[in-house]
């Protein structure tokens, strides 16, 4: 019973934190304007123009972090707050803004880094990132080995059901989590400056970590990709190489009559 409600916690964290998503062509569209500016200052260099695009989205969604820290002690200072608050509970509220700008800072860096973020799947293993990365960067524990998973970039083989259940189960010790840390929200000015800062540092961490785990899947398909190109021009290579047919050894002619002969030497007789 007790499981049941602590997985209902975080199916509704998860729901709630769906629902203030920004859309994704405008997380598309502030992807490609930190890309354009870095590419002014690093015109000949795609990948140091993107690293740097990358170090200013983080910074740009800790700064959004630090501003909704402690929004549960004041919700009136930021827009939706009061509804998030109603629908989650002060601490569950604060993990809940969080965590949208975690998730949308994921999907901004996930496209940034080549990946489409309008296909569902792209936008569910986004989302599994940063709540992977949130709950280790608030925890100081590693969640892909409590729960018995691959650690690293064995995060994207999984199957677009186990990401779900997977994203469940994160979303859940997250609830948990926050709920019994949500203590110091009892005074709001402390809460206030306590959360601001607190996000801030745990949002560039979470950056930081989306930056390092999105940049080996792209080595890793790199790699996949050049390996199936050349198991390719191996068996392209084989196939020009193979021995062509040895052709049956021909009759040698030799004194002894055939039988067509001797059927024509005889009807010369």
């Amino acid at each position: 019973m007790k499981e049941v409600e602590d997985q209902s916690q975080g199916r509704k964290l998860l729901t709630a934190v769906e629902r203030i998503l920004s859309d994704t062509d405008s997380l598309i569209a502030l992807a490609e304007r930190h890309l354009r500016r870095a590419l002014e200052n690093k015109r000949d260099n795609l990948e140091m123009a993107r690293h740097a695009a990358a170090t200013e989205v983080v910074r740009s969604f800790s700064n959004k972090a630090a501003v909704a820290g402690g929004l549960a002690a004041a919700p009136a200072l930021l827009p939706g707050a009061g509804t998030l608050v109603a629908a989650l509970g002060g601490a569950l509220a604060d993990m809940g803004f969080l965590l949208k700008y975690e998730v949308e800072m994921a999907l901004v860096l996930s496209h940034l880094h080549g990946f489409d973020i309008r296909k569902d799947e792209e936008r569910q293993l986004a989302f599994l990132l940063a709540s992977v990365s949130t709950y280790d960067a608030r925890s100081g524990e590693n969640i892909l080995l409590d729960m018995a998973k691959a650690e690293g970039v064995a995060i994207w083989k999984y199957a677009p059901r186990e990401v779900s259940k997977m994203l469940v189960g994160v979303m859940t010790k997250l609830a948990l989590l926050q709920l019994s840390k949500g203590l110091v929200r009892a005074l709001p000015l402390v809460g206030i400056a306590v959360g601001s800062s607190m996000n801030k540092v745990l949002t560039t961490r979470v950056g930081e970590r989306c930056i390092r785990d999105l940049g080996k899947r792209r080595e890793l398909l790199a790699t996949e990709a050049e390996r199936e190109e050349s198991e390719q021009e191996d068996v392209v290579e084989a196939r020009v190489r193979r021995p062509a047919k040895k052709k049956s050894p021909s009759r040698k002619s030799t004194g002894e009559a055939t039988p067509a002969r001797r059927r024509a030497s005889g009807r010369k007789s």
